[in-house]
């Protein structure tokens, strides 16, 4: 698809009306959905209480499913835009119009820590959600996490969605925590942005203080020597503009949208490992879908995983170059040097997590050497891309 096709595509028409009134603001018109969206769900229950009994539910042949979905990205993330609403619309495509989303973006239907009790227990029909915030109860899929396993997500998300199809205990796992998984992926890959310095040594992070987005990166920042602190990732611009924290250990692609671009100079890359995120769906909502429509979500799971990853991939290759445009400084560490980073905060982690999944039963080594099989079939961004993306990953669907 050409841009000049993108700009006369109807889904991107579509998107950008709201209650029938388009908007001439591109940038705006999630935040405006989703307040409409907002006080309308508020509304509904004196709606209902006014209203005479409902009729009996009709049976679903035929049935159209107007979905609450969660997001926990902001609406100018670049996922928002370019996977998640664009796979709305074609599981509406697909499925002739009896599947329809209504996305709460920015966390306005359920915030970030608790995204997955809402989708759990029905207040969304399905979304996205952090899994690094659920842990332990996902403990198990934090294999993604372990250090220095894969590249950036468009390799991971691939991966893990593979893992999944071979993984009984990971299956099951989210069987029983009432979620049925439509798509997975991980967030872009991690490193150490901050508004001091550089590290040219681990012993050169003693003293600052990092927001960490889960326990292994308390447990990569303490090896180090800096003070890990987990505050919410809402609260981070805040914190480090008031010099409460010095930086982060993040991801590239969320820094843009976080507005921590002009707090963030200075980046030690060593492409420490990431975080799994993935869509899932509320197992009751899904066992009122008609077989044939189930289908349509399981045909685009490893579509929909590959999206992601390559949004995010793209994303953070567009956030380094603005970096470098404003005069960043970097700092990648190559032979004796990288060892000395990656010594203590490579195989210690990647043993402390071995250990603990293989208590709870899971084959914790197995499970690694099987994601290191499907990464080196997913090196060097292989899975490529699919015809439905479209321009979607590849050029914003937003004036930024």
């Amino acid at each position: 698809m050409s841009i000049e096709e993108y700009l006369a595509d109807s889904r991107r028409v579509e998107i950008l009306k709201v209650g029938g009134i388009e908007l001439k603001g591109k940038k705006t018109w999630v935040l405006i959905s989703s307040i409409l969206l907002m006080v309308a769900l508020m509304a509904m229950p004196f709606s209902a209480a006014c209203a005479p009994a409902a009729p009996p539910a009709p049976p679903t042949e035929g049935k159209v499913f107007e979905l609450m979905m969660q997001n926990g990205y902001p609406p100018l993330h670049r996922l928002t835009p370019d996977s998640f609403h664009w796979w709305g619309k074609e599981i509406e495509d697909r499925t002739n119009g009896r599947v329809t989303m209504i996305w709460f973006d920015g966390a306005t239907l359920a915030s970030g820590p608790d995204a997955y009790e809402a989708i759990r227990d029905g207040v969304a029909d399905g979304g996205n959600i952090d899994l690094h915030r659920e842990d332990p109860l996902f403990l198990v899929q934090q294999g993604i996490a372990v250090p220095y396993q894969m590249e950036n997500s468009w390799q991971a998300s691939p991966v893990w969605w593979d893992m999944l199809q071979w993984s009984p205990d990971m299956q099951q796992n989210f069987a029983d925590a009432g979620l049925v998984p439509v798509w997975v992926h991980s967030t872009d890959i991690f490193n150490f942005h901050t508004s001091t310095k550089v590290f040219p040594t681990p012993a050169d992070s003693k003293g600052e203080i990092l927001y960490a987005a889960g326990k292994v990166y308390e447990q990569i920042i303490a090896a180090m020597g800096a003070t890990p602190v987990t505050t919410p990732y809402e609260d981070t611009y805040t914190a480090i503009e008031r010099g409460m924290l010095t930086g982060l250990c993040w991801p590239w692609a969320p820094i843009r949208s976080a507005k921590l671009v002009d707090l963030l100079p200075y980046h030690t890359v060593l492409n420490i490992s990431m975080v799994p995120w993935g869509g899932y769906m509320n197992q009751t909502t899904w066992n009122k879908f008609p077989a044939e429509v189930q289908q349509v979500f399981r045909d685009l799971g490893m579509s929909m995983s590959g999206l992601c990853g390559a949004t995010l991939t793209n994303e953070a290759t567009d956030v380094i170059n603005e970096m470098k445009g404003k005069g960043h400084e970097f700092f990648e560490p190559t032979g004796a040097a990288r060892d000395a980073f990656t010594a203590p905060t490579g195989k210690p982690i990647k043993d402390a997590w071995i250990a603990e999944v293989t208590a709870q039963g899971y084959p914790a080594q197995a499970i690694l050497d099987k994601m290191g099989d499907l990464a080196k079939k997913y090196a060097g961004n292989a899975y490529g891309f699919d015809d439905w993306w479209g321009v979607a990953g590849r050029v914003w669907l937003l004036e930024k």
